[in-house]
Order: C-alpha cells, then sequence, then structure tokens
C-alpha cells in the first residue's frame, strides 16, 4: 500500500517536472521551486461596481530600492505585470511607454489625462531581490490607481512573492529536488498581478457579455428593465433540480461567475456613414425604439451607458475615439427628439477590442460596428 502511494506521488511530481531515473541509485524528481506570496491587502477601494468600460495608462514602476539599472528593472516589471492585466482584458486600452521617469503623481497624471486615459495605474516597488538560480528571489509591489479626472486614489493594493531555495523532500524510494527557475521575477510578478486582478475584475464591467439584438421598443424594454430581488430568485429556482434528480456539477469558477451582479444590456444594429459619426437615415428607427423605451415605466429616470464599438479596420487609438463619437451621436439624438435628459446617459468607446465575432467576412464586421447600451445602475 506505501508502495503505491508513493508510486502515484511520483508520478504526479513527474507530471510538473523532470525524472532522472536509476535502478542502482536513489530516483530523482526535479520541479521548479513554487511562488510564495502573502495575503494581498487591499487599502483602498470604490464603493460599488463600474458600468462602463475604462482606459488605463501604464506608468513604469517606481522602483524604491536604490539600483544602478533602474529604467530597466521598472520597465521590465511594469510590462509584466501589464501584460498579465491584459490577458484578463480588465481595462479597454491599456497604453504602456516604456522608458518613462517618473517625475512625481501630478506628471503622471498629466500625462495619463494627455492620452485621453480615464485611469493612471502606477506601481511602486518597495523591494526586491534577485537570486537568480543559486538563492531566493523575492519582490513586494504596491499598486496604486488613480481616476486621472479627479487625481482621487480609488484603490491601493499590495502583496508580496518569493520563490525559495527548497531544501529537497526524500521519500526514500526517489528524492523530490526543487530548482530555482531562470524568469523568476517574471513568474513571482505575474503571480502577483493574476491575483490584483480579482478584485477589480468584480469593480469592472465583464468584458465577455454578449448582449442580445433588439429591433424594437419592446425589445430593449426587456433587455434593459432592472430586475428585482424576486425575479433573481425565480430565475434561480427556475434551474433548481426537480426533487430527487442530483443537482449538475458545478465548479468554483462557475459559482463564483454566477455570485456576479448581471448588468441589464442590449446591442443595437445601428449604422454610420463611412469613418463618421453620423447615424445612417435607415437607423434611427432604432435609436427611437431606444427613447420609446426609456420613457415606459419601468425605465423612465434610469441612467443609461452608450458604448460605440468598431470593426477590426485601422487603428486602435483611432477606432476607440471613433467609437466613442458614435456613442455621443446617439446619446445627442436621443437628448434633442426624445428630451431625455442628459445626465441620464453616459457614453463611451469600446473601439475594436470588444469584437462579438471573427471579423472574417464583411457579415461578421457588420455585427461588430454595433452601438451597446447598459443599465447604469
Amino acid at each position: 500500500m506505501k508502495k503505491a502511494i508513493l508510486l502515484a506521488a511520483l508520478l504526479a511530481l513527474s507530471a510538473c517536472g523532470h525524472v532522472d531515473l536509476s535502478i542502482t541509485d536513489q530516483t530523482k524528481v526535479y520541479s521548479d521551486s513554487p511562488v510564495r506570496k502573502s495575503s494581498l491587502q487591499v487599502a483602498v477601494h470604490p464603493r460599488g461596481r463600474q458600468f462602463r468600460p475604462l482606459t488605463a495608462y501604464f506608468h513604469p514602476f517606481v522602483i524604491q530600492q536604490p539600483n544602478s539599472d533602474y529604467e530597466q528593472i521598472a520597465d521590465a516589471f511594469a510590462e509584466i505585470f501589464r501584460n498579465a492585466w491584459m490577458e484578463d482584458e480588465l481595462f479597454t486600452v491599456m497604453e504602456f511607454q516604456p522608458g518613462t521617469r517618473y517625475e512625481g503623481l501630478n506628471t503622471a497624471l498629466e500625462t495619463a489625462r494627455r492620452r485621453g486615459a480615464d485611469l493612471l495605474v502606477l506601481g511602486q516597488v518597495p523591494y526586491f531581490y534577485a537570486g537568480n538560480t543559486v538563492d531566493d528571489t523575492a519582490v513586494t509591489i504596491r499598486i496604486n490607481i488613480y481616476a486621472t479626472g479627479s487625481g482621487d486614489l480609488i484603490w491601493s493594493m499590495i502583496q508580496s512573492g518569493r520563490i525559495e531555495d527548497r531544501l529537497p523532500d526524500d521519500y526514500i524510494y526517489f528524492r523530490h529536488e526543487y530548482r530555482l527557475p531562470q524568469g523568476a521575477f517574471d513568474k513571482i510578478i505575474r503571480s502577483i498581478a493574476k491575483d490584483m486582478a480579482v478584485p477589480l475584475k468584480s469593480w469592472l464591467p465583464d468584458p465577455s457579455a454578449n448582449y442580445r439584438f433588439a429591433d424594437n421598443a419592446g425589445d430593449v424594454k426587456a433587455a434593459l428593465a432592472p430586475t428585482t430581488a424576486a425575479d433573481d430568485i425565480k430565475a434561480r429556482e427556475k434551474d433548481l433540480p426537480r426533487e430527487g434528480t442530483p443537482p449538475k456539477p458545478t465548479d468554483r469558477d462557475d459559482a463564483r461567475d454566477d455570485a456576479r451582479p448581471q448588468i441589464n444590456g442590449v446591442n443595437l444594429d445601428i449604422q454610420f456613414d463611412f469613418d463618421k459619426a453620423s447615424i445612417r437615415p435607415d437607423s434611427l428607427h432604432l435609436v427611437d425604439a431606444v427613447g420609446e423605451a426609456l420613457h415606459t415605466p419601468d425605465l423612465a429616470g434610469k441612467k443609461i451607458i452608450i458604448a460605440g464599438h468598431t470593426d477590426d479596420k485601422g487603428d486602435a487609438a483611432y477606432n476607440l475615439a471613433l467609437s466613442k463619437k458614435r456613442a455621443d451621436a446617439v446619446k445627442d439624438y436621443l437628448v434633442r427628439t426624445w428630451s431625455i435628459a442628459p445626465e441620464l446617459i453616459e457614453t463611451a468607446g469600446y473601439g475594436k477590442s470588444r469584437p462579438i465575432s471573427t471579423g472574417a467576412s464583411d457579415a461578421d464586421r457588420e455585427r461588430n460596428r454595433r452601438v451597446e447600451i447598459r443599465l447604469a445602475e
């Protein structure tokens, strides 16, 4: 029995490392030392949820420990961290300019404003140590996120990570030895970035939300009308198994996603003149459908967010600006024609960052050129 358990352990370890088999000597299994982290500390965070997409300017990290390779380290650490967040699609745009020396918060905020970013992401490194392949490697990272408009600090998080030079585990029949990996900083920083992305995901809009398209006021109203707690209970009861039926298996990720508040929304196939923000006459009936729906009792006085999307042709920054102008055009029409109070409508642009089709054909690109409307409360 013991041999079977040890064999199972050997197979498990060999799946993530290198095995040096031997008949005469003890078999050795090699694997990289794992990343060990402190608990994530969130000192500052916003209340409630963010309903519209945001853009961010990512400044090179501020290395608070004296070092002759300051700029290279500041750029490299920030690049690793930013790439991890880009994989999670936290922000519509996350711009990064390497080689920018930190000259104070006000200067960094001004740079972010000049680039049109909603947020400034500023990383600080109070401590780091590079042990390479002979000693421990450790780093502590603090991330501060500022609203560029007001300069207010809205997020502040700090976490430490370490890859240790560990002693081998001796299991008599085989020996498990730990290697200090190449690129230890990359592994630690990516792991910290992934942890810090978790609270941000629960605050930001779901990037994978795929709303259905609507053709008339009834469809718009049905998609946007706020649901009550009773509606949520009914929806969940509807999915419960009947008595005597085993529940469907659900993994942790699905359960966590189901617990997140759902934002009501709808897509509209509103078309614009080429390279312009002028609504085509044959699409005005869709904007009228929104105006009509917003005057119904369920939606009257509710705040909405209008976001524009483009196809994948052209420059990302240009498409982002164009999508925002198109969202503004829809807002202007609703304010002028349907007397919707302008303070009830917020606009945003996604550019080409959130396609819902592959974009391989003209029909796919047309679906991606859409206007999305979300309930903002």
